[in-house]
């Protein structure tokens, strides 16, 4: 069969053509995968006719004999297609041989069985049937090697060994725990040692560092000039950009894991944490440690209603998870109080006893809280003691234990059993230049005071909202996450800057109309945090009447998308975006009587790693009734500025000015066009996304 191929290929097309295969013949062979299902399909129906036929003592000869005569025109198809397939190259020879020659051996069997069937010979007929179906199976297995890998069948299975993930972030290898389960997810389908697409193959350090037939695949130190990720980075639609559109595709965090293992000098043997490492990277890293899943049961209401009897506040962490965080609000708290807590033990993530009396004798209770995660204890008399029963608490990350009677002992008790993330000692018995010595030879950072060499002032972090809607229509609550520390927050609702004589926020800010949020946190002994913004907008007009002169891409479609109301997240492909390649969004918004109007704001994403931009410029017009349109407002913005185009977020564009009657607006949001010389994707179409547009 393969020779009439040959010879087929060789009258068809000159020498010179078949030293290339030609496109027709390479565009035939991806009808393969459609094809080889037909035979397939049709043997086994037949076969399941022809023994239920055998039991019953009664079926359709001419039934079966069409069937099979089906199978074997489709399957000499197949064999066909699937030699013209094989000649892109890529796969292992001698697998692509036995799945080739199986499938032949198929596709003689079958029409033999149909000979057989039709010169009524029964006597080989049944026997070579189920031979035939034996082949077939063997042969859609080395199918699925070639396409899938190896471990395709067996990837899942119960009794396949998987290997287990590290607990610990710092007994994480870079390529063999992170790396390599990202390319075995997104990559080695295509690049295994079956299968290799372009030559390469992905499976080992030998094979990646020698690369395919474009060259190196990586090169270590420099992540830009390397084919893996510049193929990676290529548009979607672009017919080299890898994975092909389709497929599971590279995350913008697991592109960062690889460009900064690559930048690192691409090693395959050192630690995660070999190289300076930064919070992203921790965080990050913390997706490949081996999680204990275990579900969490809400809290039973006589366990929380003995816990606000005996004195605390409790709330919820998330409206939709069962952990809590508790306050004591009283002036002096008990040993019963403590143990009334043994109730919420599994809920219970966050503990405030702050300045409540705690001594040394109420605090043996603490020890059965073993899913604390932050924990108060700060403007106590208590001591070592305390700290004893808290050596087993695992999971907690922030100790707070200023003003106490703890010393050195106490310290390294604490950070030598459970390593918390932070521990606040300042005006205890821990001494400076002891904790100095800790913090440089532990992961803890132990927060001591401030003295030369040891610590500066620092800011507070900025204030954080539980509350993530901020388009409402009647009113709404605006939420804070509690402070850990014993901090302050004031806010402005107006937009100006807030400080320490502003309002206090005590308790959630409920508002009925649309503010400007401004907010900060104050501490004794800590710089001011960072003003935290968000805008929270009434919904005042909804626009039904609208059109758009360019319709967003066919890839993120629905213009009806930026007048919904309905907030997109900073994931692109989130669904709730509208894209538009290379183009501005240009719409004229009419309205059925005049309104005033005196502000309009656009939201819009950058995640510049997908090519998207935030807009270079915006420009409103407003007509009314039969007069002309006049610009209004305009605003510029410098979407290429290389430095702050790098964080993946949304940004509202407000606009505002004074008040105009309009009976219809244009509204011009300009893309920023080609891209920048620093991006990898220089003089190609950018993308703008926008989700949505409010008129005030």
């Amino acid at each position: 069969m393969l020779g009439l191929l040959d010879m087929f290929l060789v009258t068809v097309f000159d020498q010179e053509s078949m030293n290339k295969t030609p496109e027709f013949i390479l565009f035939l062979g991806r009808f393969h995968p459609l094809i080889l299902h037909l035979p397939i399909g049709g043997l086994l129906l037949v076969f399941y006719f022809e023994v239920v036929g055998r039991f019953r003592k009664k079926y359709s000869d001419a039934l079966i004999r069409n069937g099979l005569g089906f199978s074997a025109v489709f399957a000499i198809l197949a064999c066909v297609l699937g030699y013209f397939l094989s000649l892109e190259g890529g796969y292992e020879e001698k697998v692509t041989n036995i799945h080739m020659y199986t499938g032949i051996g198929t596709a003689v069997l079958i029409t033999i069985l149909f000979w057989l069937k039709k010169s009524s010979k029964d006597k080989l007929y049944f026997p070579l049937f189920v031979l035939t179906i034996i082949l077939i199976s063997i042969t859609g297995h080395y199918g699925s090697v070639l396409t899938h890998g190896d471990s395709f069948l067996t990837q899942y299975s119960p009794l396949a060994t998987k290997k287990e993930k590290p607990k610990v972030i710092d007994s994480l290898q870079y390529f063999s725990d992170v790396i390599h389960p990202i390319l075995e997810d997104k990559c080695i389908q295509c690049h295994n040692a079956t299968k290799q697409k372009g030559g390469l193959s992905l499976i080992s350090e030998t094979v990646i560092l020698q690369g395919g037939d474009e060259g190196k695949g990586l090169l270590p130190g420099n992540a830009f000039d390397s084919n893996l990720v510049k193929r990676i980075v290529l548009p979607l639609e672009d017919e080299n950009h890898m994975p092909p559109a389709g497929k599971n595709q590279i995350t913008s965090n697991e592109l960062w894991l690889l460009k900064h293992w690559i930048n690192n000098g691409a090693s395959f043997t050192d630690k995660a944490l070999a190289f300076e490492d930064s919070d992203t990277l921790v965080n990050l890293l913390g997706n490949y440690l081996e999680k204990d899943i275990e579900i969490i049961p809400e809290a039973s209401m006589s366990a929380i209603n003995e816990v606000v009897q005996a004195g605390f506040s409790l709330h919820r962490i998330a409206t939709d998870g069962p952990h809590l965080s508790a306050k004591f609000d009283g002036d002096s708290i008990s040993k019963e109080a403590i143990s009334a807590l043994k109730g919420i033990a599994k809920q219970l993530v966050t503990l405030d006893l702050n300045a409540t009396h705690l001594t040394d004798n109420m605090t043996k209770g603490l020890k059965k809280l073993k899913r604390l995660e932050h924990l108060r204890l700060d403007n106590n008399q208590i001591s070592n003691k305390t700290l004893e029963y808290l050596v087993d608490l695992e999971r907690i990350k922030v100790l707070n234990l200023h003003h106490t009677l703890v010393d050195n002992e106490g310290l390294s008790m604490i950070v030598d059993h459970i390593s918390p993330e932070d521990i606040y000692v300042w005006n205890t018995k821990v001494d400076e230049q002891y904790a100095k010595e800790k913090i440089e030879n532990d992961r803890t950072v132990i927060h001591h005071g401030i003295f030369e060499g040891f610590a500066e002032i620092k800011p507070l972090k900025p204030p954080t909202l539980i509350t993530q809607q901020t388009i409402f229509k009647d009113s709404l609550e605006i939420e804070f996450d509690q402070p850990l520390r014993n901090a302050r927050l004031y806010y402005t609702l107006d937009g100006t800057e807030p400080d320490s004589t502003s309002s206090r926020y005590t308790a959630p800010i409920k508002i009925a109309n649309s503010v400007s949020l401004k907010a900060k946190m104050y501490q004794k002994e800590w710089l001011p945090s960072p003003t935290m913004e968000e805008e929270f907008f009434k919904i005042k007009h909804k626009i039904k009447d609208f059109n758009m002169q360019h319709k967003p891409s066919v890839k993120y479609p629905g213009s009806y998308k930026v007048f919904d109301f309905v907030e997109a997240s900073t994931l692109f492909s989130d669904g709730k975006w509208a894209g538009f390649e290379g183009e501005d969004l240009i719409t004229n918004i009419s309205f059925e009587e005049s309104q005033a109007v005196n502000s309009i704001s656009i939201s819009s994403l950058q995640d510049t790693g997908s090519w998207i931009f935030f807009p270079k410029k915006i420009e409103i017009y407003a007509k009314n009734r039969n007069a002309s349109f006049q610009k209004i407002e305009t605003l510029s913005y410098d979407a290429t500025n290389e430095k702050q185009a790098t964080e993946v977020k949304k940004k509202r564009f407000k606009l505002e000015f004074p008040a105009i009657e309009a009976k219809q607006i244009k509204i011009v949001v300009h893309n920023v066009g080609k891209l920048p010389n620093w991006h990898q994707g220089a003089g190609q179409k950018g993308w703008l996304f926008v989700d949505e547009i409010l008129i005030q």
